[in-house]
């Protein structure tokens, strides 16, 4: 059995919480560096999980002899590590979103493809096991055409603190932390239309506010904690339309005067048939007769499923399931909704040279 050399880029919750533990406990893996511009952060890391410290990203690549990495760090820095990565001959899982914009994400598919590594895309919610029931059901053809869809996350009061509500480090606020879950995941489980048109607004309303008893999850490091800018939106949503003739709406939020309703939903409207994520159901006829289904699935680690892929990937040299391009086009919406947002006008998805 093949074991790889593995290093984590960027020490802070998501690496603790997801990517330490999951390399660590992988039978095929060894857990060997760790990289973070905080050095003391790497090396009280590196000493809890039995790695090498190293106090850059660069510095890792070339001296740790790794096969693959993790790039957990910022959003705006993701393109430029993964590419040095890549160039230094390793493999990459890359967080959500896989860059900040859509040109970066095209100079990150083009480096992995002349490289010829692979690159995979953090799309955890593609390794939920209720998602890929659905998945299953759609390709299937129980559901028939899926000609619209529903996909939404919630939150009354969730803003996180730290790097998150600085556009020059996350690059977007909501739509790009939480939305980019609910929008690949419906748009997987449409099979991938190929976007044209987005109609998107996002709102800064109401944060930051001073509601009380409402704390949430905050980043590792102190970036903008001193500073509290808060320059992205607390609400987006998008109407989006499809090359096949298709349509599905997102909205995302951090802080609204609504219910919070924080879960994953999604709703796909088939012409045989449609289904719900929370609650999982199915809506179809028997005999004429409309029928409503609870689907009974077992919830799975889904960031374990995540990391156990991915070193599949490494050691079997497959390409993953949430592959480069499909982040690549991702990021064409993300970036769209942003600019029809500041336009006030739908703006075209496939604006970006592939």
């Amino acid at each position: 059995m093949k074991t790889i050399k593995v290093g984590v880029v960027g020490i802070g919750a998501i690496a603790h919480i997801f990517h330490l533990p999951n390399y660590k406990n992988h039978p095929q893996v060894e857990l060997a560096a760790v990289a973070d511009i905080d050095f003391g952060r790497a090396q009280q890391a590196a000493e809890q999980w039995g790695a090498a410290a190293y106090p850059s990203a660069e510095a890792m690549f070339r001296e740790a002899g790794l096969d693959a990495v993790s790039i957990c760090t910022f959003n705006t820095s993701h393109a430029e590590l993964a590419i040095a990565a890549l160039e230094a001959g390793l493999d990459v899982l890359v967080e959500k979103p896989m860059t900040a914009t859509a040109e970066e994400a095209v100079s990150l598919v083009e480096t992995a493809e002349r490289t010829g590594r692979i690159l995979m895309v953090g799309m955890s919610s593609r390794y939920r096991y209720d998602v890929r029931a659905l998945k299953g059901i759609a390709e299937s053809g129980e559901l028939g055409e899926i000609y619209f869809a529903k996909a939404r996350i919630i939150r009354r009061r969730g803003v996180p603190k730290g790097w998150f509500t600085s556009k020059e480090l996350s690059g977007g606020g909501p739509m790009m932390d939480i939305g980019v879950h609910a929008l690949d995941a419906v748009w997987w489980l449409m099979g991938m239309p190929e976007p044209k048109n987005v109609l998107g607004k996002l709102f800064h309303r109401i944060a930051p506010y001073e509601t009380r008893v409402n704390g949430f999850y905050e980043a590792a490091s102190e970036d903008n904690k001193a500073e509290g800018i808060y320059d992205v939106e607390d609400f987006g949503t998008a109407y989006i339309t499809f090359a096949n003739g298709a349509a599905l709406t997102v909205e995302a939020s951090w802080a609204a005067n609504g219910a919070q309703d924080d879960a994953m939903k999604i709703e796909l409207y088939g012409t045989k048939g449609g289904a719900s994520l929370d609650p999982l159901f199915l809506f179809t006829e028997s005999n004429l007769v409309p029928v409503e289904s609870s689907l009974k699935v077992e919830s799975n680690d889904y960031y374990k499923e995540e990391i156990d892929h991915f070193v599949q990937c490494v050691t079997r040299r497959e390409q993953p399931v949430s592959d480069a391009r499909q982040g690549l086009t991702i990021m064409r919406i993300l970036d769209a909704i942003r600019v029809s947002s500041e336009t006030n006008h739908a703006a075209r998805a496939a604006s970006v040279e592939q």
